[in-house]
């Protein structure tokens, strides 16, 4: 007998076999993505019974048309080729393993496309996929599921197997514990916590009373899946490259005494883009440090990050956070509203978190959306003695450098600087005020986000996740989730 086709099963696990039931999660995705698109046709897809039935049946032929693809992908989380080919054995397994474990792990692939989970055989280790857009190469990291209760501001996770549990926090690798509260009227809720953090928790413990604590605030929501989803993948991408990077920071120095250089990736092809993008972005900040002048402070910076994914590097590389702390000009981003569109709301929180610590170091942060201005390149301006442009998102180059003293040049660089300020989506005389904008025009609930950032940052994210990477801190997510969390939630 032939196996099941992943879209068959994916199905049964999200209790959607009912035609009807389908048909209403597809039309209410069709709609979502039609209007994303602005397509009609995606927005008025639907699929007939008949087709429905031959999908299920599993001997139907081939993959659907290009606008039902495209909602189903959406839908179910998965490339049309996969769905409609038999499913992997490990995925399959996830079904007959039953119990809080499979349902939660079938939950976090339905609610965050950019996940994927992979239940094994063993009691011990499943696993969860995280992929990524743009910066993010995408990597997978041990996790294991175990019921979970209220116990006030607190979740209790107590594992149905403590020597399965030992035995998944017993490998020197990062993972994390999954804890599924069935109870909750509005159904299923999940919350994470690392094995780093369980394992310090229940190192003297028996195995029979091996329960662990979790802060309310460690829910998996959009923004708990925001921090894992990037820096994981932080963590991942660097700690692949550690050496090479180590060995490469002697050479760079050479660099820095230039005035004008770029790297173009093909020089260090085996570098992940995490290795690639953190590379880039510490030349940058150490090229712009040492180009200037003693006395001479830049007035303004433009920035070109325009994703989650790419923002979030301020709120974890440990240079970064620096480098907010010690420049306090005002600063510029570029954000189209296309970009707005097609970045899920987990990545538009990491931009805004990022926008935050800027504020929470008194950086005034204006944002444009105007589109021509995409392409300006990454400067600090010193008004009247140079523009130093410092390339390393979104460049085909790791960087791009160069100091300019022309003085046309720093007038563009100013004419540019002045429309982003006119046409500033965050317009306000206070960062509050500013931010209440930002969270308007990235389409986030002010009230909702205020209250978890307050939640998480009077917790920490230390418990949630833990960075590997000596590159990588978790002071700028905290200081920029407490800065939201002290503000006004009211509307």
């Amino acid at each position: 007998m032939p196996r099941p086709t992943l879209f068959r099963l994916r199905l049964q696990e999200l209790h959607w076999d009912d035609p009807y039931v389908f048909s209403h999660h597809y039309e209410a995705t069709a709609r979502d993505l039609g209007r994303e698109l602005n397509s009609r046709a995606v927005e008025t897809s639907t699929v007939p019974r008949s087709t429905f039935n031959r999908w299920v049946s599993g001997t139907w032929c081939g993959t659907p048309q290009r606008d039902a693809r495209l909602v189903l992908e959406r839908l179910l989380g998965y490339r049309c080729d996969e769905l409609f080919s038999p499913a992997p054995d490990g995925y399959a397994l996830q079904s007959a393993k039953g119990g809080s474990g499979g349902h939660a792990l079938a939950l976090v692939a339905e609610r965050w496309p950019t996940s994927r989970v992979f239940s094994s055989m063993a009691d011990t280790a499943d696993l969860w996929e995280l992929t990524g857009r743009n910066v993010f190469d995408g990597t997978t990291t041990a996790v294991q599921v175990h019921p979970a209760t209220g116990q006030g501001d607190w979740i209790s996770i107590r594992p149905t197997n403590g020597d399965a549990l030992r035995r998944f926090l017993r490998p020197a690798r990062p993972g994390l514990i999954i804890g599924a509260d069935d109870h909750d009227a509005s159904g299923t809720r999940l919350y994470v916590i690392d094995s780093a953090t369980v394992r310090s928790l229940t190192a003297t413990l028996p195995d029979d009373e091996m329960a662990v604590k979790v802060p309310r605030a460690y829910e998996l929501t959009e923004l708990t899946y925001a921090i894992i989803w990037s820096l994981r993948q932080w963590d991942a991408g660097l700690l692949a490259d550690d050496h090479a990077l180590a060995e490469q920071q002697a050479a760079l120095n050479t660099y820095l005494t230039l005035t004008r250089s770029a790297a173009s990736p093909m020089a260090r092809p085996a570098l992940t883009s995490a290795s690639v993008n953190w590379m880039g972005s510490n030349f940058c900040a150490r090229y712009i440090r040492g180009h200037l002048t003693e006395g001479a402070a830049p007035t303004a910076f433009w920035t070109r990050e325009q994703t989650g994914e790419q923002a979030s590097s301020w709120l974890f590389f440990r240079h970064k956070v620096q480098y907010v702390k010690d420049m306090s000009a005002p600063r510029v981003f570029v954000v189209p509203e296309t970009e707005v569109a097609r970045s899920g709301c987990y990545e538009r929180i990491l931009l805004f978190l990022a926008v935050a610590l800027m504020e929470r170091h008194g950086v005034r942060v204006a944002m444009t959306a105007h589109s021509e201005l995409s392409e300006v390149d990454g400067f600090a301006l010193v008004p009247g003695d140079r523009a130093i442009v410092a390339n390393w998102a979104r460049t085909q180059s790791i960087w791009d450098v160069d100091t300019i003293r022309q003085r046309s040049y720093l007038r563009s660089c100013c004419d540019h600087l002045k429309d982003a300020n006119d046409q500033s989506v965050m317009a306000g005389p206070d960062a509050e005020s500013r931010l209440r904008a930002l969270a308007d025009y990235l389409r986030l609930d002010w009230a909702w986000l205020v209250h978890h950032c307050r939640e998480l940052g009077e917790s920490g994210v230390s418990g949630l996740i833990q960075p590997h990477c000596r590159h990588l801190t978790l002071a700028g997510v905290d200081e920029a989730l407490r800065f939201v969390g002290a503000r006004d939630p009211s509307l």
